[in-house]
């Protein structure tokens, strides 16, 4: 299926790896032109596909560096056709073992460069008439889990903004979509089962055992599986879905709405 992508910038976050590389690499072989932020990306282009991905040193944690980001694009590309919200995430820790300090680097990581990114692309989509936003979360949002209370937290309240955004934005011939993956063959995936694994006095095979019993399909999803879901999310072919929140994880939330 031809997604109609050909030929548009993209901007994805915490593009270096896991989803977010995924991601970078499926607009690419679409005929995007890429932008990639990450901390440490790369300086040269690399081709792919028909695409081109284009690294840009990004830190999330940055706060200037964060609001630069969607002008930087614009002004070396001309416009934003789809601006992929993704973000790392935060300690995997029980809510009563918190301190403040988690909370304030839990909020700008996942929350304020959110907020930062989604109202400049917003504007900028705006006054081009076109565009399609997707933030990038998880399940944990529509489901939490134990030690996730970090990730549920501030990913919820950026699922309320692209929500109000999808809305506002409409009228604009722009959408928004939010896209929930579930437990995903990731280093960040890795990390979670190795921090349960250390709580709980268990092995990562018990860990990854316990994720896997909880998903129908019975095993993890792969990046790729996810990059597919967002870059149809992203196209034209979408072109009616906007407010959407999409749940990619196997059958493992149980929640009907």
């Amino acid at each position: 299926m031809d997604l109609e992508l050909t030929g548009g910038t993209a901007l994805v976050t915490a593009a270096s790896r896991g989803i977010g590389r995924a991601v970078t690499e499926r607009l690419a072989e679409e005929g995007m032109t890429v932008v990639a932020g990450a901390r440490t990306a790369g300086r040269e282009p690399e081709k792919l596909g028909a695409g081109v991905i284009r690294p840009q040193v990004s830190d999330l944690a940055d706060a200037e560096q964060t609001a630069a980001l969607v002008d930087t694009v614009v002004a070396e590309h001309g416009r934003l056709d789809v601006l992929v919200l993704n973000t790392p995430g935060p300690r995997i820790v029980p809510a009563l073992d918190t301190t403040w300090a988690d909370w304030a680097a839990a909020h700008d990581l996942l929350l304020r460069p959110v907020v930062q990114l989604a109202v400049a692309g917003g504007r900028q989509m705006r006054a081009q008439g076109s565009g399609t936003i997707v933030l990038l979360s998880s399940t944990w949002v529509r489901q939490p889990a134990a030690g996730g209370v970090l990730s549920a937290s501030y990913r919820s309240a950026a699922a309320a903004l692209v929500k109000t955004l999808a809305a506002e934005l409409a009228p604009h011939g722009v959408r928004v979509v939010h896209v929930m993956p579930g437990a995903t063959g990731t280093d960040r995936m890795q990390a979670i089962v190795e921090s349960k694994a250390a709580r709980n006095g268990t092995t990562t095979d018990d860990e990854v055992a316990a994720v896997v019993r909880d998903i129908p399909l019975g095993r993890w999803a792969e990046a790729r599986e996810i990059a597919d879901v967002v870059a149809f999310a992203a196209s034209p072919r979408a072109g009616f879905m906007t407010g959407s929140a999409v749940v990619v994880d196997g059958g493992a939330v149980r929640a009907t709405y």
